[in-house]
C-alpha cells in the first residue's frame, strides 16, 4: 500500500511516501514559512522526484494535531481534498503518537512534548519497548510544573521527544533530576515518516478513517473561540 502522509502540525513542514517498512522519500522544512504556501509545492516535488504518479497512491495519512490550530487546518483540509479527488482512503493520525513512535524501541517511559503557548505544553506519556506502543497517560494540555510532578510519581527514567526541548529542559531536568532523558535533537523534530510508521499501525488495526471522521484534534479550543467563549460568559453574568 502507496501512502502519502503530511505533518504541519508544528513549525516543521513534511512530507513522506512510502509502503509498510519501506520509506521512499522525505521532505522537510524546518523554517519560518507558511505551510499553505509551502505545503502542495513540497508534496509536487516529492511525487515528481519519487518518480510516482499521483493516480498511484493508494492512501493519504495526516497528522491531526494536537499542535498549531493553523497547522492542523491545513494539513487536515489538505489530506482531505487530496484523498476525496483521487477516490482514496484516509488514515488520521495523533501527532504525539507519530513523535512517541521514534523513540518506540526505548524500553521506558517515552513523553512526546509540543508547545501549546499559555505555559503549556501538549503531552501525554508511552511505554515503550513492546510490541505496540502502550499508552499511560491520555494526550492532554498542561503547565511544565505540573507535569513534572506527575512523572516524578512513576519513579523510572522517562524519554522526552519534541522540537522544543531546550526551553522545556530548564523546568524538566532540575525537576527530574536522574530520571530525565532527551532524544536527539533531529529525531526530536516532527517527521512525516513518524506519520506513515503510525499509520499503518492504525490502518492495521481499525482501517481508513471515514472523510467525515477525520477531524482536526485540538485539546484546546482555538483562541477566538475562547474568547468568544469569555465574552459570551461574561454578558450572561
Amino acid at each position: 500500500m502507496l501512502l502519502l502522509a503530511i505533518d504541519t502540525t508544528t513549525m516543521v513542514c513534511s512530507v513522506a511516501v512510502g509502503e509498510e517498512g519501506n520509506l521512499m522519500a522525505e521532505y522537510l522544512l524546518n523554517i519560518n514559512k507558511t505551510h499553505s504556501q509551502r505545503l502542495m509545492p513540497l508534496i509536487i516535488s516529492l511525487l515528481k522526484d519519487s518518480d510516482i504518479n499521483r493516480k498511484q497512491l493508494e492512501g493519504i495519512a495526516v497528522a491531526v494535531g494536537p499542535g498549531s490550530f493553523t497547522g492542523i487546518r491545513i494539513g487536515v483540509s489538505t489530506a482531505r481534498g487530496l484523498a476525496q479527488g483521487l477516490g482514496i482512503p484516509l488514515i488520521g493520525v495523533n501527532t504525539l503518537e507519530a513523535l512517541a513512535g521514534v523513540g518506540a524501541s526505548y524500553p521506558g517511559l517515552l513523553c512526546p512534548l509540543l508547545d501549546a503557548r499559555r505555559n503549556q505544553v501538549y503531552t501525554s506519556v508511552y511505554r515503550g519497548g513492546g510490541a505496540d506502543l502502550e499508552e499511560v497517560e491520555p494526550p492532554q494540555a498542561i503547565s511544565l510544573a505540573n507535569l513534572s510532578r506527575k512523572l516524578m510519581s512513576y519513579g523510572e527514567e522517562i524519554l522526552f521527544l519534541g522540537d522544543n526541548l531546550p526551553a522545556f529542559r530548564k523546568i524538566l531536568k532540575p525537576a527530574l533530576t536522574d530520571y530525565y532523558r532527551e532524544m536527539p535533537f533531529s529525531a526530536s523534530l516532527n517527521h512525516a515518516s513518524s506519520v506513515l510508521l503510525r499509520a499503518f499501525v492504525n490502518w492495521n488495526k481499525k482501517g481508513a478513517t471515514p472523510l467525515y471522521a477525520l477531524n482536526p484534534f485540538y485539546l484546546r479550543l482555538p483562541e477566538a473561540q475562547r474568547r468568544l467563549l469569555e465574552r459570551q460568559k461574561g454578558v450572561e453574568e
